[in-house]
């Protein structure tokens, strides 16, 4: 594929509302740092009807590489902006940079290099995060070894995942000429928010994808309470439940990538998400717990935008048990409280239907790749990750799962191999174990290994308990520390004075006895 040298790399589009102060330290890091040191990029800002003075903020910054864009009609959310900022963007790719965050120069000119090299249609990085205050939360989204992995179709989404890496915009970089803005408006109708990440699926998942272990930028992630403060009000808004957007919304958006051959169904529940600590866990089970908790909290507070209609439920129901058999467990419980939400169960139900949820979400998380598992072979645990194919030893220190729990699956000789189709990996594992053989027990290994976990678990709950129990002595012994010092002053010589008048009475009663 060729490349256009007449147009730049890149063009760096900076969508904003009401941050016209971080946006102007942006453009002056920008023009100081990077725009000195190639020509390969321009920047346009895209001012959604700011109040705040961003258009007088940015104005003096404007040159023949920064273009400033004010709108006269104002978009409702930042996705709109983001999908109606396409046409003023003319590098040969694009990169949408959050307005809140910090690039990192050396990444982005790598980047330049990758474009110019023509090595992908469409880059993912693995990107630090901070806090609002900008201190350091992690220094990457997803534990990676190599330098950078491509790919195409639903290994993306596999790896990536929908609501994390690939959701922060700043973290991707797409080539302009394949952008369908199209597609876009149709995923915003569908569902607000992460409506980019259906867009940039549905334009780029069977296209050149690459996920580059390098940092893009410092990514801003805001405090929990602060998040869910933010898409209250935008559920409020919309007339929707508080866990619409990331429950009922996401499965919305995944039935429609099916739908559009975008993604296979079988890939939705194969679908992992990062933590800020680096551990993974599976889109599907937070999906149907955000439904779960949609349903109790419409049960709650009685409040008419949490309630889900039943043929609404029964729709993402279907929908999820066709990706995933084991959804149905699930399912049933939620469907019974959903009943009890319309009047048409007792709430005395309530209680042990939610153990009982809980209980089955429990046994369905505790093993968040078991639909990557193959079965047992020679020993080895086999799975089929999104990469290729991974065998690994139950007795690994960590434990399987700590193996998978980087995107790239690394060759650890003797615990772990990867290859790319299961009859190499056989083999391998086939030749090794006649050259060293062992004792393989293949019925209990895997048990055994979940027994071992089953003790780490325990020995961690007492830990906590017992590391609890003496947080409570101690906030007791504080609470209390008024009140025993009251006794000291006023009970302490009042004891003192009885004492004093039991000696003085047994005296007298022996003198009159004596007499």
């Amino acid at each position: 594929m060729s490349i256009d040298i007449a147009r730049p790399a890149l063009t760096i589009c900076i969508p904003t509302y009401n941050r016209g102060k971080r946006v102007h330290s942006l453009l002056l890091f920008l023009k100081q740092n990077l725009l000195v040191r190639t020509n390969d990029v321009n920047v346009v800002v895209v001012n959604n009807c700011s109040t705040d003075g961003t258009e007088e903020m940015i104005s003096p910054l404007v040159d023949d590489r920064i273009r400033l864009i004010n709108r006269t009609v104002f978009l409702d959310n930042a996705e709109k902006n983001m999908f109606a900022s396409v046409e003023y963007c003319t590098g040969e790719y694009i990169w949408f940079h959050g307005d809140d965050e910090l690039p990192i120069v050396d990444s982005a000119l790598a980047l330049i290099d990758m474009i110019r090299k023509d090595v992908a249609d469409f880059f993912v990085f693995n990107s630090a995060m901070i806090n609002d205050e900008g201190g350091l939360l992690s220094s990457r989204m997803s534990p990676m070894h190599s330098l950078h992995l491509d790919m195409q179709g639903d290994a993306l989404i596999q790896t990536a995942g929908f609501v994390f890496m690939l959701a922060g915009i700043s973290n991707v970089v797409l080539k302009r000429d394949h952008v369908d803005v199209d597609v876009a408006w149709e995923a915003q109708a569908i569902a607000p928010i992460y409506s980019h990440v259906v867009w940039l699926l549905i334009c780029f998942s069977k296209r050149r994808c690459r996920i580059v272990n390098l940092p893009l930028v410092f990514y801003r992630n805001s405090a929990l309470p602060k998040q869910v403060q933010h898409f209250k009000k935008l559920a409020e808004r919309l007339g929707v439940g508080d866990d619409y957007f990331w429950g009922l919304g996401v499965a919305t958006q995944l039935e429609y990538l099916v739908n559009k051959g975008a993604i296979q169904a079988s890939s939705v529940a194969k679908i992992m998400e990062g933590r800020r600590d680096g551990t993974r866990f599976r889109l599907l089970n937070e999906c149907v717990h955000r439904i779960y908790t949609q349903v109790l909290t419409s049960i709650t507070s009685g409040e008419t935008r949490q309630r889900i209609d039943p043929e609404t439920l029964k729709r993402a129901r279907d929908f999820l048990v066709s990706c995933d058999g084991f959804t149905y467990d699930l399912f049933e419980p939620i469907e019974k409280l959903n009943e009890i939400a319309f009047g048409k169960r007792s709430r005395k139900e309530l209680s042990a239907l939610c153990e009982e949820y809980e209980q089955t979400l429990a046994q369905h998380s505790d093993d968040p790749f078991r639909n990557h598992w193959r079965g047992q072979r020679l020993g080895f645990e086999i799975f089929s990750m999104p990469l290729g194919w991974v065998a690994i030893d139950p007795e690994i220190e960590g434990g399987v799962q700590s193996a998978l729990q980087y995107i790239d699956i690394r060759e650890n000789q003797p615990y772990v191999w990867v290859s790319e189709n299961l009859e190499d990996l056989l083999e391998r594992l086939q030749a090794h174990l006649k050259t060293e053989p062992r004792n393989i027990d293949c019925s209990n290994k895997r048990a055994d290994a979940q027994i071992i976990k089953i003790g780490h678990d325990l020995v961690e709950i007492g830990r906590f308990a017992t590391s609890e129990y003496a947080r409570m002595v101690q906030l007791s012994l504080q609470y209390t520390m008024p009140i025993r010092m009251i006794a000291r002053i006023f009970i302490y010589p009042v004891h003192r004075l009885t004492a004093a008048g039991g000696r003085i009475l047994r005296k007298w009663v022996a003198r009159l006895s004596s007499d």
